[in-house]
């Protein structure tokens, strides 16, 4: 029950943001490219925001952690989302870059240092999800530190399902 609930909530959000409601109300006419750009971004960041209050809230209830244990757990939370969010759109820039080089025939040295740029990114990553999950210990027992990676693992896969969905190019949340 606590899943299909979770399935529909989350649904309705991506439902929203994808496709209208009045904050993310497209305007008729279409505008020049920058401009579908920006809002897009726009539209990414108020669902990214909604996708994050719902995340607090059921990682809330799921930890069923106390007040005193969300003040501390949150900002922790944000902080290293925060930094590895960035990390990945660098990985996500860099790849990009790899692309363009081969395209353009780049030179072995310069591919070697687009590739040694990323894997250092894939290091900082990985240090960055350490140091968050080191400062978490000190604050949940071990069975909220277990039931959050349960939580972030079914989290993740609801989101990407559900919006492979909207986007009509998955199956959805579901699998077999």
């Amino acid at each position: 029950m606590k899943k299909q609930w979770l399935t529909m909530t989350l649904a309705l959000i991506v439902a929203l943001a994808l496709g209208g409601g009045p904050v993310l109300a497209q305007p008729a006419a279409t505008s020049p490219r920058g401009e579908d750009r920006s809002m897009d971004q726009e539209r990414r960041e108020e669902l990214r925001k909604r996708i994050e209050l719902i995340w607090m809230w059921k990682l809330t209830e799921e930890l069923d952690l106390t007040q005193e244990e969300g003040a501390k757990v949150f900002p922790i939370l944000r902080q290293y989302e925060e930094q590895k969010r960035a990390l990945r759109e660098e990985n996500k820039h860099l790849v990009r870059e790899l692309d363009r080089m081969i395209k353009a025939n780049a030179s072995e040295g310069e591919l070697k240092k687009t590739i040694r740029a990323l894997e250092e990114n894939d290091t900082k990553l990985h240090e960055v999800q350490q140091e968050g999950f080191q400062k978490l210990e000190k604050i949940l027992s071990v069975e909220q530190q277990a039931k959050y990676i349960v939580f972030q693992a079914e989290f993740r896969r609801e989101i990407h399902g559900l919006l492979r969905k909207a986007k009509g190019k998955g199956r959805g949340p579901e699998r077999p």
